[in-house]
């Protein structure tokens, strides 16, 4: 199996095109639903949310959660609306408009489309870049939960990316998998020996962030977490803020995986505007 970051080697030197499936203006902003090609595994389904005056070079790049979905990113709406940052996401694989079933997958599936997924969003910035929706230092990644996950390894990566904003995270994959109460994590995961999943843990690092959180330095990122998460432990997020180098930041809110989106919203805008002062003007 190809690591990720063979796949977008590979990949990247083809030739992307980023076709509009679907355009809409609604409430000051263009949407746009996007197909992106060029000789790919399999296209990419994306969206693109901008002010109507167009983009401003400055870019967040969304990566939604497990059974979330690219649309998921008008959680950002505040920061497009106030500090006119466009906002863009692609669906991961098995979601949104790639859904196939997440149940009777076995955990290589699982370890395959995360790994796709990681490669599929660095060329989503290959796409952003080349269309002039985003500038180099102009790009913050947001990631929420699986997202979070993944945008770990993303941000890790991808110098390109500025900074990083992770929601309810974790790093160790292995146990996270192994304790985690969501239901379809312990679906894939039921009738799985504990000795093999201690065997799958070699080919989950390539994927888990507790392995490319380091990376991220001297950018700086921010963690949020619960602190009576069981989806993703809260000891597992707490692992990967610790693996995490300076500069960083931990907010842990008192709730369970759904944070107290308000809160969390406002501590992001904080931190942002405390890192990134030029593009929060």
């Amino acid at each position: 199996m190809q690591s990720h970051e063979q796949r977008y080697e590979i990949q990247s030197k083809k030739p992307l095109e980023a076709l509009i499936v679907k355009q809409e203006q609604k409430e000051g902003f263009t949407l746009k639903w996007l197909r992106i090609n060029g000789q790919l595994e399999e296209p990419i389904s994306a969206l693109l949310l901008h002010r109507l005056k167009g983009p401003t070079g400055k870019l967040l790049l969304f990566l939604h959660g497990l059974n979330g979905m690219k649309e998921d990113l008008i959680l950002l709406k505040e920061i497009a609306e106030a500090f006119e940052f466009s906002l863009f996401a692609i669906d991961a694989r098995r979601h949104g408009e790639r859904r196939r079933s997440l149940t009777a997958i076995s955990p290589s599936d699982i370890i395959e489309g995360l790994s796709g997924t990681i490669a599929d969003n660095r060329l989503a910035i290959d796409v952003a870049l080349r269309n002039g929706w985003a500038e180099n230092g102009k790009i913050i990644l947001v990631g929420s939960s699986m997202g979070g996950i993944l945008g770990g390894v993303v941000a890790g990566v991808d110098k390109r990316i500025a900074g990083a904003v992770l929601y309810v995270p974790g790093g160790n994959l292995a146990e996270i998998m192994a304790k985690s109460k969501e239901s379809t994590v312990m679906q894939a995961t039921k009738g799985i020996p504990s000795l093999l999943l201690r065997i799958l843990t070699s080919q989950l690092g390539s994927i888990d962030p507790i392995n490319y959180i380091d990376k991220i330095s001297p950018r700086p990122v921010l963690i949020q977490i619960g602190k009576h998460d069981d989806v993703v432990p809260f000891e597992t997020a707490m692992k990967l803020f610790n693996a995490a180098k300076e500069p960083k930041d931990l907010v842990v809110h008192d709730s369970g995986h759904s944070l107290p989106m308000d809160r969390a919203m406002y501590e992001t805008i904080r931190w942002m505007r405390r890192e990134f002062p030029l593009l929060m003007s």
